[in-house]
């Protein structure tokens, strides 16, 4: 028997015990409505000049409430076995539904708190009920998803019927994140002003990190070891989304983000691509040179979404320091050290399953943008982008567009076309570290003298539709509209 996936209507009973707990029971509410649960609260749903007692009455006999919320905690657990106040009225009507109907399951304990005794604060007529406890951090997630499951009629483990196959959840090991529901928070105190904010961006971060460690890998030398890195892949696209999650609130909500942060975290993902055993092919890092790539990526097309192009400029032109774990020597590279070759996927996959693709990578990329907030065109561009700024910087590898397969007939770069506007060369240019047209057109003058005195690519573009530069910048038509 399949569980429902129609949209669960759930009624939440709690005590206005004090602001800090309202606000809980309110981010609770919050957090199940974005999980797709209609949720019925007295702050929402109770207007001037309603009977809130008839209300109460309404919402634990109505035949369409699935589920009742009962968070409990002290001033609950008081209120309703002294039968006092609101609460009193509600556990008059929904003591009567448990002790009548003792078989059903509408009314479900929310443990918030534990008493001094170490028992969970549940009212007497519900304290042999199976209760939901999200009394802290560290048992929250389990739990919360716990509840979600039990709101959809989709538990973990399920009675198969009898004869048939049993219906399971497809990921059999789900990834709890590190940073689960840590993006709420932040979102939640930069809309309110709240100085926390600062240190929840910074434990984020952190948090980030130590959650990449969960997806090493190793085993290079399988014939098959592609599909591993694949698999691992597609474990890690959760990660990936909470981070441009995390990118669109922190941008959107802070008027002055700390880039310094930003900078040392994208240092800190360096080290992922080396191994630290000391025997190792080099693909056993496979999985963090795309998804680092992916996410940085990722990242930068959110700043240019949001014309953060200031911001943009400062991680672009930056200098990033790492070492190397057979060397002490501090090296240092630009915003192209976060764009690896994955030899797994583009040579060993691709030959091993007679792909025949240009890059394995970019059809994987393409694959993963599914996100209505951030388009494949949008990632596309930002890729091309960032290859004409390194190409234009003079570095040695810059920064490779694979992505550009998909770019029609080499495509220009949209941001590029409008700086014939002086107003747009404004916004812009710091992603080119110049202050002036002026010094623009110095820049792309050289570059393309210093290109014809080459006379050749800095690398092979035969299978990209990668234009040159000097025919995507015309240093005469920069800023000649006002």
């Amino acid at each position: 028997m399949k569980g429902s996936s129609t949209k669960p209507r759930v009624f939440i009973s709690y005590s206005w015990t004090s602001p800090q707990h309202e606000q809980w029971v309110l981010d609770l509410a919050e957090r199940l409505s974005s999980d797709g649960i209609v949720v019925i609260l007295d702050k929402w749903d109770l207007k001037e000049g309603q009977d809130k007692h008839k209300f109460m009455e309404q919402m634990v006999n109505d035949p369409d409430i699935k589920k009742v919320l009962v968070i409990c905690e002290r001033g609950y657990q008081t209120k309703a076995d002294d039968r006092k106040g609101g609460v009193g009225t509600e556990t008059q009507l929904i003591s009567k539904e448990v002790y009548e109907n003792t078989g059903q399951e509408k009314f479900i304990p929310v443990v918030r708190e534990y008493g001094s005794d170490g028992k969970p604060c549940i009212p007497h007529y519900m304290a042999s009920r199976i209760y939901i406890d999200l009394s802290s951090d560290d048992r929250f997630e389990e739990n919360y998803q716990k509840l979600v499951r039990n709101l959809y009629d989709k538990p973990a483990l399920k009675r198969p019927t009898l004869g048939t196959p049993p219906v399971y959840i497809t990921e059999e090991d789900p990834v709890i994140l590190k940073t689960s529901h840590k993006v709420a928070e932040i979102k939640h105190a930069l809309a309110n002003g709240k100085p926390s904010a600062k240190g929840l961006i910074a434990d984020y971060l952190e948090a980030f990190v130590l959650a990449l460690e969960d997806f090493r890998i190793s085993g290079g030398t399988a014939p098959d070891f592609d599909e591993k890195v694949v698999t691992t892949l597609e474990k890690m696209l959760p990660l990936k989304d909470d981070f441009v999650d995390f990118a669109f609130t922190v941008f959107k909500y802070q008027e002055n983000v700390d880039i310094e942060s930003l900078h040392d975290f994208f240092e800190r993902l360096i080290p992922f691509f080396y191994p630290t055993a000391n025997v190792f092919t080099r693909v056993d890092c496979d999985n963090y040179k795309f998804f680092i790539y992916e996410l940085t990526l990722n990242f930068m097309a959110v700043l240019m979404k949001l014309k953060k192009y200031k911001e943009a400029g400062s991680l672009i032109h930056a200098q990033y320091f790492y070492t190397r774990p057979t060397s002490s020597q501090i090296m240092h590279s630009g915003i192209e050290a976060f764009n690896q070759y994955a030899a797994s996927l583009d040579e060993i996959r691709n030959r091993r399953l007679n792909l025949h693709r240009t890059s394995v990578t970019a059809d994987m990329l393409r694959a993963h943008s599914t996100r209505p907030d951030l388009k494949f065109d949008e990632v596309m561009q930002t890729d091309m982008l960032l290859y004409y700024l390194t190409e234009l910087a003079g570095v040695d590898f810059p920064w490779f567009p694979r992505t550009s397969v998909y770019n029609s007939r080499g495509a220009s770069v949209e941001i590029f076309d409008k700086m014939v506007s002086r107003q747009q060369f404004e916004r812009v240019k710091a992603l080119f570290d110049v202050t002036s047209i002026k010094e623009l057109e110095a820049k792309v003058t050289e570059y393309i003298e210093r290109v014809s005195r080459e006379q050749h690519r800095r690398f092979d573009t035969w299978n990209f539709e990668v234009r040159p530069l000097q025919t995507v910048i015309d240093p005469t038509k920069i800023g000649i509209v006002k």
